[in-house]
This record gives structure tokens, sequence and C-alpha cells, in this order.
């Protein structure tokens, strides 16, 4: 008799075991399961722009000496960009809002430039899209005079670096997305 409860008792002790390990291991795998889905909804969307073309701003013709009044020049700059949004998360998409705009800036005085509308688009989880036809114009921008020489030596060069800016309304007013600074033809990060 005692050898059949000896076996009966190791049989329950054994089957404890079992649910306990089982209960261990579903919740470690919860937990991992819970760090990596608050670990992925933290990454942030990707946001770049790459200004593709710039008109208005020939060191030649339109930022002359001759052409300079007393507030300074005035310019109508014209920037073609691409502007394009990824997703690196694996649950959650990305989006560019509506009412987003663009605004392109000069020097490190963040001389407003020229700015446009960017268009609202979605991309799902692990995609991106870029849109290549965003337009920002500038109309009768005034550049103080020592801005002026600076930009002039600095297109004619080919390096002048520019603040690109995404700028999304909401009821409270504006507020930044992302923003970087490049040259014209440089993917630029927005972070």
């Amino acid at each position: 008799m005692g050898a059949s409860s000896e076996s009966g008792g190791s049989k329950s002790k054994r089957c404890q075991d079992f649910f306990i390990c089982v209960g261990i291991a579903a919740a470690v795998a919860g937990i991992v399961v819970g760090f990596t889905y608050m670990f992925d909804s933290f990454k942030t969307p990707i946001y770049t722009a790459t200004i593709t073309d710039v008109s208005g701003l020939d060191p030649e013709t339109d930022l002359r000496q001759q052409s300079r009044g007393p507030a300074g020049t005035l310019i109508s700059p014209v920037f073609n960009l691409t502007v394009g949004v990824a997703s690196h998360s694996r649950w959650e998409g990305a989006r560019i809002g509506p009412g987003t705009s663009v605004k392109v800036s000069y020097s490190h005085l963040r001389l407003p430039m020229a700015s446009g509308h960017v268009p609202d688009v979605r991309v799902g989880p692990r995609e991106s899209r870029e849109l290549p036809s965003v337009v920002a114009r500038g109309r009768d921008v005034a550049v103080p005079g020592f801005l002026m020489d600076s930009l002039a030596e600095e297109m004619r060069s080919g390096q002048a670096m520019f603040e690109v800016e995404l700028i999304e309304s909401d009821e409270y007013g504006w507020r930044d997305v992302a923003k970087g600074w490049g040259m014209v033809g440089d993917t630029i990060r927005l972070t």
C-alpha cells in the first residue's frame, strides 16, 4: 500500500511541476512579447526630403548686387522637393497628416524662404513612400545684404545649406513634425 500511495503522490507532484513550468513559460513569453511590442511602438516614422531643384536663386541674375534695395534684395525662390515617409515598425504604419506644410529656410538665422503644402499620405507597417512633386514657393522674400553675399557665393559653389521643416496644423496651431539641414540634391533625414 505504501508503494502505491507514493506512486500516486509522485504523479501528482509531477503534474503540479508540469503546470508550474507551463505557467512560468507563459509568463516569460508574455513579458518578451510585451517588451517587443513596447519597444517597436517607440519606433518613430522616418521623414526625408530632397531638394531636387531650385529656381529664383541664380547668383548671376536673381542675386545680383544691382537689384538690392534698402530692406535687402527681394527674391522669389521656388524649391522642388521629394518628401518621403517610412515606417520601421512591425505593427504601426506612418503618415503625413492633412494640413502638413513644408518650410525651407536659409542660414543659421533660419531666414524663411519658401513654403508649400504636402499631400496627406499613409504607409503601412514597414512600408515607405515618396511624394516627388512637392513645391515650396517664396514671394518677395527680403534677404539682408550680409546674407545675400553668402547666399550668392554658396549657390555659385553648390554649397548652400537649407533647413527643410515639416510642420502640421492641429486644433492648437502649428507644430514641428521633423526638420533637417542639407544642400540641393542631398537626401535629408528629418528628425
